[in-house]
């Protein structure tokens, strides 16, 4: 059981590290054509992998004795150095739980605030969901969540853009309105602000934010003209490259590849080999230590 501990250990070591990085990688270069619905399946699986493998080293090195010892007592196999060991397995899933639920209050409280400040700052501009403009030169437009929700740009945006380029951009944000993004980020982000020194979760963060825009690309094709899009991600470019330290030119250019190319039809099967991954790659540290516990 001490060795199953310390490969249970290891696997958790390897899935904070290493594999997020070899899998970031993979995932940028590909990211042209790849599916981002199963490069998201995949980054949920490392990250549930990466917690269960630790909490199942810590409840293997504390019940080794159980293992090792047939018929032995629970109270006489924890010595005291080891109920500290299976109090920080028990302890470290209370506090992903409760960290991802600290995370989804601070979330909602957050929204809820902005849209309070929205409500003074900003004029409606109509339309579902609502629609407000903030007076600002910058090229802006994003979406807040919660309730119908509601989408956000500037006036710099309206002036650069023509109807159509406009239009494009608020297809793309409804689209992450309707498809709840702020649910699949909202573990990642829980992760990175409890573990803020762990490279992986950083890492995760950015790479399920990369795939989440490349979602509602995707989506928004069947409403709006590709070569608007284009356009207006060209010109919005162009415009966040001379006053944002936070534009990515590289995704930028990753979007209007694909929009450039026909739409991807086969999306089932990388998405059935992504759940397939996943869920071995879920299952493997609990049945490792299950399996071990029951034919020992």
């Amino acid at each position: 059981m001490t060795v199953v501990g310390f490969a249970l250990a290891g696997l958790a070591v390897v899935l904070a590290w290493p594999i997020p990085e070899a899998v970031a990688a993979a995932q940028s270069r590909c990211r042209r054509t790849a599916d981002p619905v199963a490069d998201v399946i995949l980054w949920q699986a490392i990250g549930v992998a990466g917690g269960f493998s630790l909490i199942s080293a810590c409840i293997a090195f504390a019940l080794a004795p159980l293992v090792h010892v047939p018929g032995i007592r629970l109270d006489d196999a924890l010595d005291w150095w080891r109920w500290p060991l299976l109090l920080v397995g028990v302890g470290l899933l209370a506090l992903l739980l409760g960290s991802l639920l600290w995370e989804a209050r601070s979330a909602r409280r957050h929204r809820a605030r902005h849209r309070e400040v929205l409500a003074l700052v900003s004029e409606p501009r109509g339309g579902t969901p609502e629609t407000r403009v903030i007076d600002t030169d910058h090229a802006l437009a994003y979406s807040v969540a919660g309730g119908s929700g509601t989408t956000v740009v500037s006036t710099g945006l309206l002036a650069l853009l023509d109807d159509a380029e406009r239009d494009a951009v608020l297809a793309h944000e409804r689209e992450h309105l309707r498809l709840r993004h702020d649910l699949l980020t909202l573990a990642f982000a829980s992760w990175h602000r409890m573990l803020p020194f762990l490279p992986a979760t950083r890492t995760a963060l950015e790479a399920v934010s990369a795939a989440i825009e490349i979602m509602a690309d995707d989506a928004a094709r069947g409403s709006v003209s590709d070569t608007a899009f284009i356009r207006a991600l060209t010109k919005v470019g162009s415009n966040q490259a001379a006053g944002s330290h936070d534009y990515d030119p590289e995704l930028t250019d990753v979007r209007i590849a694909r929009l450039s190319a026909p739409v991807a039809r086969d999306c089932l099967r990388p998405r059935i080999r992504a759940v397939v991954y996943a869920v071995c790659l879920v299952a493997v540290p609990p049945l490792i230590l299950i399996g071990t516990i029951v034919y020992s």
